[in-house]
């Protein structure tokens, strides 16, 4: 049996990602929960983080390395913050969304009612089934101005903590590393010290460096934290992060080509790329099922879906063949 997710959507949605044959991943800052992004940047979490780093670090370091890393670990949790959030300058976050089936539930994870309220608008909704697997493969590229993967989202507490510690522990590997080579300080390695000495310096420029390595890890992991009263959606996310330089407009041969566009959303004009899926590779297309929502039209939205998948050479299943299972939902909910 595949391991589906269901990406919820309008019919103004579904019509969109079958005549593209691309998902829409919208900006981390536009989404319907606020605190997205900002979840992550919790103090304790920082805390949880500095914390791991000092006690990973190296146990034959010279006192006055210890003395200069416990008075950076020292500093206020917003000053940390504020050397994270400015390694996010540089780059851009885009998700798409998908539901999947928890452990404790019985029913159709396709055809979830607190899914149609929540992303139907009022109007007849849609349901896409993706087999996980083949969505990985498609979506998952790691170039050097750009990443994206498919995970899992994390809403329990002892998670997210964990997530953190595992940072610190990796920042701490970087200062150690950073201290067997001997690197030199960088070149923008400022102090307020009139005569440093050299184990300051380097103490003191390594604990940045090997922050700032962390961070790097941190941007891929923030987006997958969540506030735990959403974990009944079970999320899972496609993560696109790339430089400003990447998703800036190119000209090919002339034309201009804008990567980043935008749409009327619930929170304004919003904006997002597009990430293709190739769905009409039948072989290897992620797409396997589409729920129509609940609604008096059901009938008429599957002879709709029927044809628009006709007419962009994807097919349609058929017993004992291949294709995309088009099905209705059960729930007698009202919802057009």
């Amino acid at each position: 049996m595949r391991d589906l997710l269901y990406h919820y959507t309008t019919e103004a949605g579904l019509t969109g990602i079958i005549e593209s044959g691309n998902i829409r991943a919208t900006h981390i800052h536009f989404l319907n929960d606020w605190t997205e992004f900002r979840e992550a940047l919790a103090e304790r979490y920082v805390r949880v983080l500095l914390d791991a780093f000092r006690a990973g670090l190296p146990g034959d370091l010279p006192e006055e390395a210890i003395s200069v890393i416990d008075g950076m670990v020292s500093k206020r949790a917003t000053e940390i913050l504020a050397i994270i959030a400015g390694s996010e300058l540089g780059n851009e976050t885009f998700v798409c969304s998908f539901t999947s089936a928890s452990p404790q539930e019985t029913g159709d994870p396709g055809d979830r009612l607190s899914q149609w309220r929540g992303y139907a608008g009022g109007t007849q909704g849609f349901s896409l089934g993706f087999d996980k697997a083949l969505l990985q493969a498609r979506v998952e590229k790691n170039a050097a101005a750009e990443k994206t993967v498919l995970q899992q989202c994390i809403y329990q507490d002892a998670e997210k903590i964990e997530l953190f510690v595992e940072l610190g522990r990796f920042a701490a590997s970087w200062f150690a590393e950073l201290r067997r080579r001997n690197a030199p300080v960088s070149s923008s390695f400022k102090t307020i010290l009139p005569e440093p000495s050299e184990e300051y310096k380097k103490s003191s420029d390594y604990f940045i460096l090997s922050l700032s390595q962390a961070t790097a890890r941190f941007f891929t992991t923030a987006p997958r934290i969540k506030n735990i009263g959403f974990r009944e959606e079970g999320e899972w996310r496609v993560i696109h992060q790339a430089t400003k330089a990447a998703i800036s407009p190119k000209e090919i041969e002339g034309k201009r080509f804008e990567i980043v566009k935008f749409r009327d959303g619930q929170f304004g004009r919003t904006p997002y790329i597009e990430i293709p899926l190739q769905l009409a590779e039948t072989a290897t297309s992620p797409l396997c099922r589409i729920v129509v929502g609940p609604g008096p039209r059901q009938e008429q939205a599957k002879r709709m879906i029927e044809l628009l998948l006709l007419n962009r050479g994807i097919e349609v299943l058929v017993p004992g063949g291949k294709g995309v299972e088009i099905a209705t939902s059960l729930i007698p909910f009202r919802s057009a």
